[in-house]
């Protein structure tokens, strides 16, 4: 038996409290839920939305209120079951009671496994591949306006580590082309670290090895979640539970590039072991003034220190007029001299493309020195610009130098998807979605907290004791009279 990690201590501690559940959380009938003490936020209806759910077995009754409840609360395009433990027959019959008109399923494997995907007329199906018993390729048109999109349902092989291993380095000999935006959904049937499991053994890096490769290998990167961190229990109780994030959603950066602002929410647990997935696809562009950043690009330029210097600390103005004129004028400085990066490198390319041409029909010495200063300066080109993505990850391009700029670039558009606030709570307890609503939502609030009010002004001047003061006459007499 392998020692307790610092994580399971914790478990220890809280097993005493944990056996007073009852008396902290008393049970709440569902009727006295819609009284004013009790105020269930309904989300906006935004876009896109599919429901990940490993059910743990479709054929039981209790199952089709529990996904009538979640759909008519979500309003899913597609609802995705894992491990149905169901045939065609059961999936066509629940398909049709859920009111979903398209289906596709695989069977499960004697009592394990069976996928299910129901899917919406709104969005159109244009190929599908289920040769595999744990996982499917469903390649979607969502919006007629939009490229298709690959989703991959997944449930890993639960039973040996040796059979998942074997099943993820399936997935990563096939992967699909990286202009393809790809989504994986699933079930990995094991975790990635430690901060995803709590009790238990301790998490070992070599069960996840293969599928760390496989992420690698199509810079997958994980969308996170809203909610509960755990997605799966054991069901026991005190230092004998074991709590696992053992389902999650994994995009490749074209994905991001289509639907940068994807969230994923954990669902309460009801039915299942496991929490349902809420995918929200947010297709939107939000636009506004973002505060100024120096680039770190600039410090590179032949012409940036003498503008800097004439711009700001010419002699003439103080801090604050020079650091304004440089602010107002770097603008114009950064499109007419630094100039646009992708612009400058196709113009190089085409320029390097033109004298390769040209040196094949007759040698130019003129030409042939041309060529290597030119690709020279392209060089620069792709140098500024991997440190100009780099800042915007947020990360040290010189600790990552070996890396390209695709790289730095997937980084940054997932930093900012995860960073942009989509939805906020105003007093009224009504959720706001709309942009200029939410600007306006934030700019009262902190308005309200660093306002001070007039009365609270007086009273803090009447706390104040202030000391008295005395005239030249009574100072004099003061210092002449002897100490004693």
């Amino acid at each position: 038996m392998e020692p307790l990690a610092l994580e399971d201590t914790l478990t220890l501690k809280q097993s005493a409290a944990w056996k007073d559940w009852e008396k902290e959380l008393p049970f709440i009938h569902p009727t006295e839920l819609k009284s004013a003490s009790y105020n269930l936020l309904e989300f906006p209806n935004l876009n896109m939305k599919i429901i990940v759910w490993n059910v743990r077995g479709a054929n039981r009754d209790e199952f089709i209120p529990q996904a009538m409840d979640i759909i008519a609360t979500h309003k899913p395009s597609n609802f995705i079951v894992l491990e149905a433990k169901s045939n065609g027959i059961r999936a066509k019959n629940v398909s049709k009671l859920l009111g979903f008109d398209g289906l596709q399923f695989i069977d499960p494997n004697d009592t394990r496994g069976g996928i299910w995907i129901l899917y919406k007329p709104t969005v159109k199906l244009i190929l599908y591949d289920d040769d595999r018993k744990n996982y499917f390729h469903a390649l979607f048109k969502f919006n007629p306006n939009n490229k298709e999109v690959l989703l991959t349902g997944v449930h890993a092989p639960l039973t040996r580590a040796v059979d998942r291993h074997r099943f993820w380095r399936q997935i990563r000999e096939n992967l699909p082309p990286d202009d393809t935006p790809w989504m994986m959904v699933e079930d990995l049937n094991e975790v990635m670290s430690q901060a995803d499991k709590m009790g238990g053994r301790g998490f070992r890096q070599s069960q996840c090895k293969d599928m760390r490769m496989l992420v690698d290998a199509a810079c997958l990167v994980d969308l996170g979640y809203n909610g509960n961190p755990y997605t799966w229990h054991n069901a026991r109780e005190g230092a004998a539970n074991i709590r696992e994030r053992l389902d999650r959603a994994l995009a490749n950066p074209s994905w991001l590039n289509t639907f940068p602002n994807t969230m994923v929410t954990h669902l309460p647990r009801t039915f299942s072991d496991h929490n349902p997935l809420l995918i929200t696809l947010f297709n939107l562009h939000i636009a506004g003034n973002y505060p100024f950043r120096c680039k770190m690009a600039w410090l590179d330029h032949d012409e940036f220190k003498d503008y800097f210097v004439n711009n700001w600390n010419d002699g003439n103005r103080d801090f604050l007029a020079g650091r304004a004129n440089f602010l107002n004028s770097i603008k114009n400085w950064n499109e007419n001299i630094f100039g646009n990066i992708i612009k400058h490198k196709k113009r190089l390319i085409a320029i390097i493309n033109g004298i390769q041409l040209s040196l094949s029909k007759h040698f130019s010495n003129f030409l042939f020195q041309l060529g290597k200063d030119i690709i020279r300066d392209l060089n620069c080109i792709y140098h500024a610009e991997k440190i100009i993505w780099a800042q915007k990850a947020g990360l040290d391009w010189r600790k990552y130098g070996d890396c390209n700029t695709k790289y730095f670039h997937y980084f940054a558009k997932f930093k900012k998807s995860r960073g942009r606030i989509l939805c906020l709570q105003d007093n009224n307890n009504n959720l706001v979605d709309d942009q200029f609503a939410l600007k306006e939502l934030a700019r009262n609030y902190f308005i309200n907290i660093f306002t001070s009010t007039a009365s609270l002004d007086q009273k803090l001047m009447k706390s104040f004791s202030y000391p008295k003061t005395i005239d030249e006459t009574s100072l004099n007499s003061i210092i002449a009279s002897p100490s004693t």
